[in-house]
């Protein structure tokens, strides 16, 4: 089907080979995200959980899509990673909370992904200074927000949730930082096509 796929765009839309490639890339990209998704949400939804998996998602999908972190090379286990993460901050949201400690949380959130900063996969591009900036902003202003609510509503539905998103989402990109072996993507100034 994926020879197929290639064929049409190539001929029919007149894609060259790498515009195709990458498309089906992420369309595969897209696909594997949404059954994952699914399957989180049919088995959360009989323990009455598919509301926080949903918010979860909203809230990383914000922050992840400009900072990057832990990346697998198989589905397996991706899926394994990804339903440990839910079930993490599930968990964890269901344990008291008090202001200091968000408040701390958030702050260290803050002070880690300043040292860290976007961490891509292997098997992305590096970023350029430019890129970093420009994701290091979005990151920020994202934080900001989220703390914002978080701090300012107290009775904000899903307050926990989305507060253990955050903490966790940063504690496993300095994971993938260190897992990266500390690479700097200040250094490098060229990005190389998929």
């Amino acid at each position: 089907m994926e020879e197929k796929l290639k064929s049409y765009l190539q001929l029919q839309l007149k894609f060259s080979s790498s515009d195709t490639d990458k498309i089906i890339y992420g369309m595969q990209g897209i696909l594997s995200e949404l059954s994952k998704l699914m399957i989180l949400l049919i088995v959360s939804f009989p323990f009455g959980y598919a509301d926080e998996i949903l918010i979860s998602t909203v809230v990383l999908l914000s922050i992840r899509c400009n900072c990057g972190g832990l990346h697998f090379s198989h589905y397996i286990s991706c899926f394994v990673f990804t339903s440990a993460f839910y079930a993490s901050v599930i968990i964890l949201s269901n344990c008291p909370l008090t202001n200091s400690c968000l408040s701390f949380g958030l702050l260290m959130s803050f002070g880690i992904f300043a040292l860290v900063g976007p961490v891509t996969s292997t098997m992305r591009p590096r970023l350029t200074p430019q890129e970093v900036r420009k994701y290091s902003q979005r990151v920020i202003v994202l934080l900001l927000f989220y703390s914002s609510l978080l701090i300012l509503l107290e009775s904000l539905p899903y307050r926990k949730i989305i507060y253990w998103v955050i903490v966790l989402q940063i504690f496993q990109l300095l994971c993938a930082k260190i897992a990266r072996k500390g690479e700097n993507y200040e250094k490098f100034s060229n990005t190389k096509d998929l």
